[in-house]
């Protein structure tokens, strides 16, 4: 007649979870306290149960870089919690153009693999993700812009998600977060270099940004879409 296995009582299974020591004394610490022998495996499982925070360091890349992350990611990016039985998951996305952004795609790959994560390319239609899969990462970026005055290195990656390219200008549209175009407008204002603004259908805002307003306000140089700009065109 097989024997039914013994169940671990919670209090075994938060210890397994908790411990820091080898798979061996763990495995006595259950012995002597609760009178179960359980195998490696068994303690293997559990552990694997436990939420993995991956490291990351936002000060492995530049402060300009940073910024551009982040307005980038303020621009075209999302997060989303996923859950399975290995425990939640906090996904980082952020979407391009697959035909005009995969420069912008593959900076934005090499400032994560910089800061930690391990980041991928998926293509979907006409839609190029970079996807990442973080909880601090989750935490640290934000759609709503800070609410210090904004950088150039800022504005121009929010430019570089949703912006496009109109002549010798770029035109910028923003509708779901107001703060990031207001906050764009005031960067050019307070530097005595006001943009046309206005509304189109369904409080579509919009303004455009002169190539010369770019460069002088130094947006241009972290900018890669505004840097395919031909001026003289």
């Amino acid at each position: 007649m097989a024997h039914r296995r013994r169940r671990l009582p919670k209090e075994a299974i938060k210890l397994i979870k908790a411990e820091k020591l080898s798979y061996t004394k763990i495995q006595e610490k259950v012995r002597k306290r609760w009178g179960i022998r359980i195998a490696k495996s068994t303690v293997s499982y559990y552990k694997r149960q436990e939420p993995r925070i991956k490291p990351i360091d936002l000060e492995a890349v530049t402060q300009e870089d940073g910024h551009w992350l982040q307005g980038l990611f303020s621009a075209d990016g999302n997060k989303t919690i996923s859950k399975d039985k290995y425990g939640k998951h906090y996904i980082v996305k952020i979407s391009l153009n697959k035909k005009y952004d995969l420069p912008i795609a593959k900076k934005c790959m090499q400032i994560l693999k910089a800061i930690g994560p391990s980041p991928t390319i998926i293509t979907e239609g006409k839609c190029l993700r970079v996807k990442a899969s973080s909880k601090l990462l989750f935490s640290a970026l934000s759609k709503k812009p800070p609410k210090e005055r904004l950088s150039a290195a800022y504005v121009a990656g929010a430019i570089d998600g949703d912006g496009w390219i109109d002549h010798n200008a770029i035109q910028f549209g923003q509708s779901k977060i107001p703060e990031l175009f207001d906050g764009i407008v005031d960067f050019f204002n307070r530097r005595g270099m006001p943009v046309a603004t206005w509304c189109s259908e369904k409080s579509y805002r919009r303004m455009y940004i002169p190539y010369s307003t770019l460069k002088s306000s130094g947006v241009l140089r972290y900018s890669l879409k505004t840097q395919s700009i031909h001026p003289t065109s």
